[in-house]
């Protein structure tokens, strides 16, 4: 096991834009050099109509978390029978397991939704469990406050903070705050790594005494590995978040929204998905 501490370069979201509707920034795993294993994807999107069809999913954790600025919610559609809303603020966190069809798209009036959609990939032991989904109400997700510092604590636990959120391995995924000048510190345990994006301002991000100070702007991710204490300082009010989790260190085979470890489990799957075997999503008639 490497326990060093390793840091990714600074990578700048590429924009994506779907038709008139959605727009993100996006981050794939390969740009930061296996340093943000187990995340996969990363997009921070804003979307305002309707823009994906039912698309199916597999070996995956297909995952929302809703900006609490949001003005609508996000509506989920899957094909285990759950349908309801993700309202500003909510996680819902989708294991595809084995694989399952789902959709989640903007509903009500002026509708618009400010979130990060995150592919976080499942061990090989759990490659082909049952499909399952976690949601938490944003009331339930707690908080650490300090001066000039708010962090929801949606997954895992900070400085003592513990998230109610049961998943099928362990993750944290923090939603920070800063006031000018104010401090916020994030150990990362061993074997561990994290991805640190800047929603919005500028930070500092300091690893270790040897180690130069980082600058992330707005839009802006690094990846780290190993044991380290994460010390974010900003000069200006600003917004960040922290995905982290154990490295799985294993083989990845994408093809879209599925992740497996061998082309053989990743040709069973598409089969199984064209066999019917994800079950159908029908969206209702609007």
């Amino acid at each position: 096991m490497n326990n060093k501490l390793r840091i990714s370069t600074i990578i700048p979201g590429h924009d994506m834009n779907i038709g008139q509707g959605f727009h993100a920034k996006h981050f794939g795993e390969n740009a930061f050099c296996g340093l943000v294993d187990p995340v996969v994807m990363l997009d921070h999107f804003h979307m305002i109509a309707p823009t994906f069809e039912p698309h199916p999913h597999a070996g995956i954790s297909a995952v929302t978390y809703m900006f609490e600025d949001s003005s609508s919610p996000h509506v989920n559609y899957d094909s285990l029978g759950n349908q309801g809303p993700i309202h500003p603020g909510d996680l819902h966190w989708f294991v595809a397991g084995r694989g399952a069809v789902h959709t989640e798209q903007p509903e009500g009036d002026h509708p618009h939704v400010h979130a990060l959609q995150i592919f976080v990939n499942l061990p090989a032991s759990k490659k082909l469990i049952d499909p399952y989904a976690v949601h938490v109400d944003a009331a339930d997700i707690p908080e650490f406050h300090a001066s000039g510092v708010r962090v929801r604590v949606v997954t895992g636990e900070s400085q003592g903070v513990h998230s109610p959120a049961v998943l099928p391995e362990p993750f944290t995924l923090l939603d920070g705050f800063l006031m000018a000048d104010a401090v916020f510190e994030h150990s990362l345990p061993a074997a561990w790594n994290a991805l640190l994006y800047i929603v919005q301002g500028t930070l500092s991000l300091h690893l270790d005494a040897e180690l130069p100070r980082l600058e992330l702007e707005q839009a802006h991710a690094v990846g780290i590995g190993g044991a380290a204490t994460l010390r974010l300082t900003a000069a200006d009010a600003a917004h960040f978040v922290i995905l982290s989790g154990p490295a799985l260190n294993e083989p990845l085979v994408k093809h879209g929204p599925f992740v497996m470890n061998t082309p053989e489990q990743m040709n069973d799957r598409l089969q199984a998905y064209q066999d019917g075997e994800f079950g159908r999503l029908e969206l209702p008639l609007s």
